[in-house]
Parts: C-alpha cells; sequence; structure tokens
C-alpha cells in the first residue's frame, strides 16, 4: 500500500495522513495522524535529534554544569566542610574546603590543597588552624606538615598510615 496523502490548497494546513505499515517504526498496520497543521509528522518513536541517533525517552541528559555569577564573573564551586569531602571521589574533583579555608582536588588516590586558596596571609606565609577540628588520616605515601604547638582536642584524632610522615614544626 502507498502512502496516502490528502492534499489541500498551496498553503493551507494539511488534515489528514494516512501512512501504511512500511512507514519507519509504526506499531501498528496503519497509523492516522489528524490536524498536522504546519507540523511534520514524526513518528512516536521520535528522535531527540538526528545527531544524537537515540529516542528522546532515552538519551543521555547532559551533566551538571558549573555556574557562573555573571558573563565575566566567577565560577561556583561547591563547598563544604572535611567531613563532607565525597565519599568516593574520581580524579579530577575540585571543591573549596570550608574546614580549612583553602582549594582542594583529587588525585585519584587523596584529596590534596590547591595553591591560591585560604590561608594565605601574603605569598611568604601560610597560616594552619592551631586545633584539629576532625580526625585526619595522612594516607599511605603521603606527608603532611604544620605549625606548632597543634592541639588535638579529646575524641579527635590524627592518623599516620605507614610509609607517612607528619612535621610540627
Amino acid at each position: 500500500m502507498a502512502t496516502i496523502v490528502t492534499r489541500a490548497a498551496k498553503g493551507t494546513p494539511l488534515t489528514h495522513v494516512e501512512v501504511d505499515a512500511n512507514f519507519t517504526n509504526l506499531n501498528s498496520a496503519k497509523a492516522e495522524v489528524s490536524s498536522l497543521g504546519t507540523a511534520a509528522f514524526t513518528a512516536t518513536t521520535a528522535y531527540a535529534t538526528a545527531a544524537q541517533g537515540a529516542l528522546a525517552d532515552s538519551a543521555a541528559q547532559p551533566a551538571a554544569v558549573v555556574a557562573k555569577t555573571s558573563g565575566t564573573g566567577s565560577a561556583v564551586i561547591p563547598a563544604g566542610t572535611t567531613g563532607q569531602q565525597d565519599g568516593s571521589p574520581a580524579a579530577g574533583y575540585l571543591r573549596f574546603n570550608t574546614t580549612d579555608t583553602s582549594f582542594e582536588g583529587y588525585d585519584g588516590s587523596a584529596w590534596g590543597a590547591i595553591g591560591g586558596g585560604g590561608g594565605a596571609t601574603s605569598d611568604a606565609i601560610y597560616e594552619n588552624s592551631a586545633t584539629i577540628a576532625e580526625n585526619i588520616t595522612i594516607a599511605t605515601g603521603r606527608n603532611g606538615m604544620s605549625t606548632g604547638p597543634i592541639d588535638i582536642p579529646s575524641g579527635l584524632s590524627v592518623t599516620i598510615e605507614s610509609g607517612s610522615r607528619w612535621v610540627v614544626i
């Protein structure tokens, strides 16, 4: 069976289209579309875009993007305490640590400070807190340093794993 189109005068919208079962992706032997107006017929399994090659209802949605304060303003990145770091981070994660008042990134095995954030009172002095605010673990193969004295309140700890070092000056 051939496709049958009821024609109208030029500039007048189509009002009725019948399509046989050989038309792409129809769910029955014959489909009718009424009152098309000026819109084109699209099968019920329409694609989101031709370039995507995926059905609209199963197409991958875009990942979240970093917001900006304005066109030439700042990027808005995640911020939170050390205790709020992602539990299963991936290499390349970036955030602002409100506990340490510094930027940090995850390198695939541990979180680490990234230059340019908090604590620095000049380009020659870096300030650190004199009191530990939460449990800290220095991972195997990593080192840490602080200027002291450092107070470790009751109930909190600093764990230094094998092959690591913490130097307090």
